[in-house]
This record gives structure tokens, C-alpha cells and sequence, in this order.
């Protein structure tokens, strides 16, 4: 499932008071979908790494106390008792669910700690109990695992039993989702444009050197931003070796090629949506440019006015004005470009969806380029 499709399925599951487990390779988002996934519900996000845990420490170190209870026949004796320290995680719980506070605890990287530390976090997953502290109605658990057969790290199974208790939810790389994705989190244009090229290259376990994971691209924009800046003082060598280091060598060759060739900057909002009408110099551009860089251009533009709706719909006129243009714009493009980005618009883009499907030229396009598909 890509990450779209995986959100929806964990938040299903969670409705229906059961465990998700999502699985797939490290760096492909599993920790970023914990994260909007509290965003969107307001949870207070509390993460815990399974890798990072020592024996006992989640659990919390034993201590002896005393306590004073009277017997029958009226004296009071003072008895020992064992209680255990709070893990400064379950701390951040208990202060949050006092608050009144919705909690979504992140358990990640589940097999990748020590069997015992496993079993604490099991009786804390399963149980929702872990030597005397209780996780109330108000703690949402999500897990998290790498693939077993995968990458060179070693893994502790989970016995048939504890497998059984969770939904296991397969969590597989979309380089569109991602690109979603990277234009909200404001990633480089570049980086973007590169991955629309090269889709294979956004999860890419290279033999004998780095992986390259969406995660690496993050770091890889950052880095971009900051040669971009400063060229001369940084150097193209020192600007691939870094690349190098996050994506590996033959990636990092192709990224500092495709950066170094001469790209002119994808038409903006303001290029395609300023004047009475559309530029010719714009669909002259159109003529020109490849696939990947006109479908990067409509995800601009869709994101755009996604993001605008409610300066942009303001009554019906303005809407049917902005679609129409758009419009204008998308008739310059292939057909099945024309087709890809209108299914675009419906799974992804609600608002401008939504008055999208007021405008004939909108529907009536759609609809003929789906006839002739067909045909």
C-alpha cells in the first residue's frame, strides 16, 4: 500500500480498537505517517524506539519502598513492598492523558531490539499494562517493524501468537504520494523534478554502499538549498560527496549531472493565472517541455490552488474563472497527461475538486478522454 492508502487503513483499524503494525523498509515514511496521523486528530504524538531500549528500562528499575499496615490484633507492622520508576516516555503519557489530552503512542522498530525489551513492549501493546502503569481509553497504539528479510540488520521474531494480535498493514514507496508529499513540505523543486525523472531512484538499496530512502531526499533538498546558495565557496566536489553520502555514489552522479545541466525554473501560478488571458509565451513553453516536467508543473498548480480555495472560490464566477483557465493551461498538455492530472484533481484535491465538477468544459473533457481510452 502507498502511504495514502496506508493512513486510511490505520485509521480504520484504530476505529475499531484493534493494533496496527505497519511494515516496510526503513526511511519510507512510517514515522511520518505517525506524525500527520496525530496532526489530523489533534493526538499528543509520543514515540518510542524499541532499538534504543535497554532490558528493564521501559518497564522501569525495581525499588524497595515501605508501607505501614495494622494487624488483628491492633499493632502495625511495616512491610516492603517493590514498585517500579516511570519510563520518562510513559511520564509524557500520564501528564497528557491528566491534561484530558488524546495520546498516540509510536512504537517503531519493534524486532529491532532485544527480545526482552520485546516482550515489555508486547505486555505494553497488548496489554496496555506494564508493571503497574495502565494506558486509559484515551492512548491510541500504533507499531512498527522493518522487513525481516531485508537490509542487514538483525531482527528478533515475534512468535506466531503475538503476530496474530496485530493488523499487519505492507507499507510500499509511491513516488507520487511522495511528491505530494515533498511540494507540502516545501522540498526543493529540484529534488522533485529529479525523482519525477528517475522514480526508481526514491527507494533504491545500492549493493555495496547507501541506500537511498525518501528520508535521504529530505536531507538531500536541505543540502541542495545550501549549494544553490553559496556554489563557489562549496564546491562541486564537496557538494557530490555528500550527496554521496546520503543517496550513494552512482545516484549521487546522476543528481549532481541533472543539477549541473541547464534547466530553466517550471511555470509558476502566477506564469500560467496572470493577465486576462494566458500568455502565448506560456504554451510556447508547454510545447517544449517533457512529461515529467509538465506534471510536475499541474502538481504546482493543483497544490496552488488547493491551498488558496478560499481566497481563489469566493463566489461561482471566480471559481469557473480559475477552472476555466486551468483549463486552457491543461488542453496543452498530451491526453494522457490531460487524463492523469484530471484523476489527479478528484483523488487529491478536494476543494478544487469540488468546483471543478461545476464547469461543463471540466466534466465534458473528462469524460471524452475517458471515451477514448475506452475505445
Amino acid at each position: 500500500m502507498n502511504f495514502v492508502e496506508t493512513m486510511r487503513s490505520v485509521e480504520l483499524v484504530l476505529s475499531a480498537g484493534q493494533v496496527p503494525l505497519l511494515v516496510g523498509e526503513t526511511g519510507i515514511g512510517k514515522t511520518s505517517l505517525a506524525h500527520r496521523l496525530a496532526v489530523k486528530n489533534g493526538w499528543s504524538l509520543v514515540t518510542i524506539d524499541g532499538n534504543l531500549l535497554k532490558e528493564g528500562e521501559i518497564g522501569g528499575l525495581p525499588t524497595v519502598d515501605s508501607f505501614s499496615r495494622k494487624m488483628n490484633d491492633g499493632t502495625t507492622v511495616t512491610e516492603k513492598v517493590t514498585v517500579y520508576a516511570i519510563h520518562y516516555k510513559l511520564k509524557q503519557i500520564a501528564d497528557y492523558m491528566a491534561a484530558g489530552q488524546q495520546v498516540l503512542l509510536f512504537i517503531d522498530e519493534i524486532n529491532r531490539c532485544e527480545h526482552a525489551v520485546q516482550q515489555e513492549l508486547m505486555n505494553l501493546i497488548l496489554n496496555r499494562e506494564i508493571n503497574g502503569f495502565n494506558l486509559g481509553h484515551s492512548v491510541h497504539i500504533v507499531a512498527a517493524m522493518n522487513p525481516t528479510n531485508s537490509y542487514d540488520y538483525q531482527t528478533v521474531e515475534m512468535d506466531v501468537a503475538q503476530q496474530n494480535r496485530f493488523v499487519w498493514l505492507q507499507m510500499e514507496p509511491d513516488y507520487m504520494q511522495w511528491l505530494d508529499w515533498a511540494a507540502e513540505a516545501k522540498l526543493e523543486p529540484m529534488v522533485m523534478e529529479f525523482i519525477s525523472t528517475y522514480p526508481e531512484y526514491l527507494h533504491k538499496m545500492n549493493e555495496d554502499d547507501i541506500y537511498a530512502t525518501p528520508r535521504s531526499y529530505e536531507r538531500v533538498s536541505a543540502l541542495y538549498a545550501m549549494y544553490k546558495a553559496n556554489k563557489e565557496a562549496v564546491g562541486k566536489d564537496v557538494f557530490f560527496n555528500v550527496i554521496r553520502g546520503n543517496v550513494g555514489k552512482v545516484i549521487a552522479q546522476e543528481f549532481v549531472s541533472f543539477v549541473e545541466a541547464d534547466h530553466e525554473p517550471l511555470l509558476t501560478y502566477d506564469d500560467v493565472f496572470n493577465g486576462e488571458t494566458m500568455a502565448e509565451s506560456v504554451l510556447e513553453r508547454l510545447k517544449k517541455e517533457s512529461h515529467t516536467r509538465l506534471y510536475l508543473t499541474a502538481k504546482n498548480l493543483m497544490r496552488v490552488i488547493e491551498l488558496r480555495a478560499n481566497q481563489l472560490f469566493v463566489d461561482d464566477a471566480a471559481a469557473q474563472a480559475v477552472i476555466n483557465r486551468f483549463m486552457d493551461f491543461l488542453k496543452a498538455y498530451p491526453e494522457d497527461l490531460q487524463m492523469a492530472v484530471m484523476k489527479d484533481i478528484r483523488n487529491t484535491y478536494p476543494r478544487f475538486y469540488k468546483e471543478a465538477i461545476k464547469n461543463d468544459e471540466f466534466v465534458n473533457n473528462f469524460f471524452d478522454l475517458q471515451r477514448s481510452y475506452k475505445l
